[in-house]
């Protein structure tokens, strides 16, 4: 990044900041920063707590270029360093800081609207809150925040725009390394449901009911796949078409159906077998998915016609 001329140049200039308040017209714009800008922080009293600044929804972008920051978002601490790209949005339950002794060198811009806070959450949701991102995008951010601080004649429109075009830039970025990702993921989802199945398959007689329910709840599946539950929840409907929870129920009831007309377990002991610990409830699943009673079904005998069913 250091032969990047924008940058230089924005190095080269040193610290600023622009507070951008601009007439907002008749028709109102859905993305609109409010203030953007390139510092080199040395204080440790630089500190900002998404809880304490209002309650004006806005969304931050900020790109560190050198030194070190901390993040706590949610409860989890991250440490920014070069080359990382923070995405925040307040109000909301985060703080980011300068360590003593410490330095931080960022850009950074700021905006509210209703498109930009909606591109803002839907990134977070899908990425979190620390990207790392092309040069190519970097670039593009620089440009924008370059072109809020100098241009002598920013109108909102232009303004707006650059502020859009920074969300898109991001969007795009992410859109193509999720793709990259998630032809890599389709794999792991393939091993999950393999997981699940191998669960399922365990014989009536040496299975632990309390294990396998542990095993099989969706933060145990994202654990196994090394995702966070948002993510895994998201990309397993992508891959297969309903949700890890919705995917256990039919494999439970499948396999429930299995061991109605293959063993004369009772219907207490099936339930408990597929990880079901109420008989009654177990009763009222299984109904509604074969529309018979488990009772009922094993008399009809028609597993056989029901393996495609759900």
């Amino acid at each position: 990044m250091t032969g990047n001329s924008v940058l230089c140049d924005m190095r080269a200039r040193g610290p600023a900041m622009k507070v951008i308040s601009l007439p907002r017209g008749r028709h109102q714009l859905h993305t609109m920063p409010t203030n953007a800008g390139y510092d080199r922080v040395q204080d440790c009293t630089y500190r900002w707590d998404g809880r304490r600044r209002g309650n004006t929804p806005f969304a931050i972008v900020q790109h560190t270029l050198a030194g070190e920051g901390d993040l706590r978002f949610e409860g989890r601490h991250h440490r920014l360093r070069a080359g990382d790209t923070m995405l925040v949005l307040v109000p909301h339950d985060h703080c980011y800081w300068l360590e003593t002794g410490g330095s931080w060198e960022f850009f950074w811009i700021a905006m509210y609207g209703k498109e930009a806070l909606r591109l803002q959450r839907a990134l977070l949701d899908e990425r979190g809150p620390v990207l790392r991102l092309s040069d190519k995008t970097i670039e593009c951010l620089a440009e924008n925040v370059a072109a809020l601080i100098r241009s002598p004649e920013l109108t909102a429109g232009r303004a707006s725009a650059l502020a859009y075009e920074s969300l898109m830039a991001l969007h795009d970025d992410l859109l193509v390394q999720d793709v990259a990702l998630d032809a890599a993921r389709t794999g792991v989802i393939a091993s999950i449901q393999n997981h699940i199945h191998a669960c399922l398959r365990c014989e009536p007689d040496t299975l632990s009911p309390q294990a396998e329910d542990d095993e099989l709840d969706v933060a145990s599946l994202a654990q196994l796949a090394g995702l966070s539950r948002s993510h895994f929840s998201r990309l397993f409907a992508r891959t297969v078409g309903m949700s890890p929870a919705q995917y256990v129920l039919n494999e439970r009831m499948k396999r429930a159906a299995h061991l109605l007309e293959a063993t004369d377990l009772s219907v207490k002991a099936i339930a408990l077998s597929v990880g079901i610990h109420d008989p009654n409830y177990f009763s009222k699943l299984f109904r509604h998915a074969f529309s018979l009673s488990p009772s009922e079904f094993r008399l009809s005998g028609m597993y056989v016609n029901s393996r495609g069913r759900l």
